[in-house]
């Protein structure tokens, strides 16, 4: 055990124990505190023009970005008919404001357009020699 938190420790690079109120097991104060400040202070703030230019840009930079950052809608591929099921399942299950009427129509015909799925390379086209 001793050796074991020494190596945290070290690997931690000054990592706390604390106490847990009402108990005697001490736990560790994770460097994903350390991890987190490293990672706000290395990544550029986002702001909509991350996202392409268009109509409802900025409808899905600040509907989005309520929960997630745009990465994960920049690296998405989905069809229409994927980002409006996308829309239900996140209001259902993470709890995402409902988009009704003429935003969710905008919200999602932004993201297919902008974001629907890849054309596949020509044949015998190297896709990293774009």
């Amino acid at each position: 055990m001793r050796k074991t938190l020494a190596f945290l420790l070290l690997l931690g690079g000054g990592v706390a124990l604390t106490q847990m109120p009402g108990t005697q097991a001490p736990i560790l104060r994770a460097a994903w505190a350390q991890s987190a400040s490293l990672d706000a202070a290395t990544q550029p703030a986002e702001e909509p023009s991350v996202l392409p230019a268009g109509d409802g840009q900025e409808e899905v930079f600040y509907a989005c970005t309520a929960c997630h950052s745009t990465a994960i809608i920049r690296r998405s591929r989905f069809s229409r008919e994927r980002w409006d099921e996308l829309m239900t399942w996140m209001t259902e299950v993470h709890g995402m404001n409902p988009l009704e009427g003429e935003e969710r129509t905008l919200i999602v015909s932004y993201l297919a357009q902008h974001f629907g799925p890849a054309q596949a390379p020509a044949r015998g086209r190297n896709p990293f020699l774009n």
